[in-house]
């Protein structure tokens, strides 16, 4: 009796823990991300390799100061085509690069495109699921990663604007939206 009262309670904690897992590995990269776009401040694109540099050095020197552990963030030599930098740690990979600019719209005469950092999960199997996703010219927004499956550094990571709105969404502002890349982004 005493052996099937514990194996319950063993098989009802571990969904939970799993849960809760997945819930701290998922808030640590999405402040992970927010702190990585918050070092961009006062930087425009495009951004110099010593720029580069210093966004990551920043980034370092906030998460520090909000109580974030980062030391085992490392840089991916060379970033991934289209990023300015590529961190990554155990479960996340975190990208820097410029938003391309809307395929609907002309860049004004001397405009720089925006700056965006997206965070994905490494692997599939792990316990974060959710694709984060911080622009300077748009509202946050993640998405739960069910259709476009973003995981890895190949051709699972999400490219640099496909997390925009996509053209023609009118003036729904506040709601979730689908995006270049056929995944719904949810705004937070």
């Amino acid at each position: 009796m005493a052996l099937g009262l514990g194996l319950l309670g063993f098989s009802l904690w571990i969904p939970w823990w799993s849960a809760s897992r997945t819930t701290r590995v998922e808030a640590r990269a999405n402040r992970i991300a927010e702190t990585l776009l918050d070092a961009c401040d006062g930087f425009s694109a495009p951004l110099e390799a010593a720029d580069v540099r210093a966004v990551e050095g920043r980034c370092h020197a906030l998460a520090a100061s909000r109580g974030l552990r980062v030391k085992d963030l490392e840089p991916v030599e060379p970033p991934p085509d289209g990023a300015l930098l590529c961190l990554q740690n155990k479960h996340y990979v975190f990208q820097l690069s410029e938003s391309p600019f809307p395929v609907d719209q002309r860049p004004g005469k001397g405009t720089a495109p925006a700056l965006e950092v997206t965070a994905w999960p490494r692997s599939t199997l792990g316990p974060g699921h959710c694709t984060f996703f911080y622009p300077e010219n748009a509202a946050r927004a993640y998405t739960r990663n069910l259709r476009a499956s973003y995981a890895g550094l190949d051709d699972g990571r999400p490219r640099p604007g496909r997390a925009h709105r996509r053209p023609g969404m009118g003036s729904r502002r506040l709601t979730p939206y689908p995006g270049r890349d056929n995944e719904r982004w949810l705004l937070f």
